[in-house]
């Protein structure tokens, strides 16, 4: 009996250490090309960092039409939690390093966002070329909040990135 437990305990911790291991932080912020509708194109991110039992939310920023989106995505989350999450999308027409001197063009709010969900804003370019960021707060089960933000990258009037 003793031998049995011993593995099963062995392989938990091997099965923890394996998925901290696959959720290692990363922080990607790729410069954006034009997008077309044809082509499928990844945009820019940045990874949140894992939090509790383990959490993999990403922050996406991109842009097309004329509008610039924002999007959070829970990739993965180990066990149930509730992961409260704000999104916003801010713009500046001259760059700036902090979203506190860029105006807010954009909020989403879900709170709960599950596994494989998305929270996504979109705001209107308006015809100008400007820089833009996006920005998400969230907070884990009853924790601190955290926060992650994309670099301020110029967009065109058109939602092409030009960073």
């Amino acid at each position: 009996m003793g031998s049995i437990k011993k593995k099963c305990w062995s392989l938990l911790l091997a099965l923890v250490c394996f998925v901290c291991c696959i959720v290692e932080v990363s922080s990607v912020c790729a410069v954006a090309s034009a997008m077309s509708t044809d082509a499928e194109t990844v945009p820019p991110m940045v990874q949140a960092e894992p939090r509790g039992w383990i959490t993999n939310l990403k922050l996406f920023i991109w842009g097309e039409n004329g509008q610039i989106w924002a999007e959070v995505e829970n990739q993965f989350t180990l066990f149930p939690s509730e992961i409260a999450v704000y999104v916003e999308l801010y713009s500046s027409e001259v760059y700036r390093e902090s979203y506190t001197e860029m105006i807010l063009e954009e909020r989403g709010y879900i709170a709960d966002l599950n596994m494989g969900e998305t929270i996504r804003v979109s705001a209107s370019t308006g015809g100008e070329q400007k820089y833009w960021m996006a920005r998400m707060r969230y907070k884990f089960d009853d924790r601190d909040w955290e926060e992650k933000m994309t670099d301020a990258l110029l967009y065109s009037a058109d939602g092409v990135c030009l960073s």
